[in-house]
């Protein structure tokens, strides 16, 4: 089974828990961090098949909404997991998932349960039935 690819677009007080939550995901993915939208396009650039990203609804000051929606058009194939914060407005993320330009939406504070929720249905990968973080190793 080949890695599949998931780029990973977030504030950096994000990036350790997002790390975290991905830790489960150890073989079957390959994690990319970039750190602003323009790295991003760039990096996509390069990617012909589909792939994941997981990307902060604000970067900076930026907000990365219509940079989603330019993203879907442009390669229809991406799946986008998109963290929102309080400051989003809901008819934002409403219209986001009713266009299906998002595939997900995770709202902050999120735990690594719910980020590892969404990318075993973004990614189509089977669930196991006890996650890493919960293994104590005694039977």
């Amino acid at each position: 089974m080949s890695k599949k690819t998931v780029f990973v677009c977030v504030q950096r007080d994000l990036t350790h828990p997002v790390n975290f939550a991905l830790r489960e995901f150890e073989g079957m993915l390959n994690v990319r961090y970039v750190d602003n939208t323009k790295q991003l396009g760039a990096a996509l650039a390069e990617v012909t098949e589909g792939c994941t990203i997981i990307l902060d609804s604000l970067i900076g000051d930026e907000s990365t909404i219509g940079f989603a929606k330019t993203l879907k058009n442009e390669k229809p194939a991406l799946k986008i997991l998109l963290i929102v914060s309080s400051g989003t407005a809901k008819e934002d993320i409403v219209a986001l998932i009713q266009s299906k330009v998002v595939n997900g939406v995770l709202m902050r504070p999120f735990t690594a349960e719910q980020m590892s929720d969404n990318i075993y249905k973004l990614c189509g990968f089977q669930k196991k039935e006890v996650p890493w973080y919960m293994q104590t190793g005694f039977k």
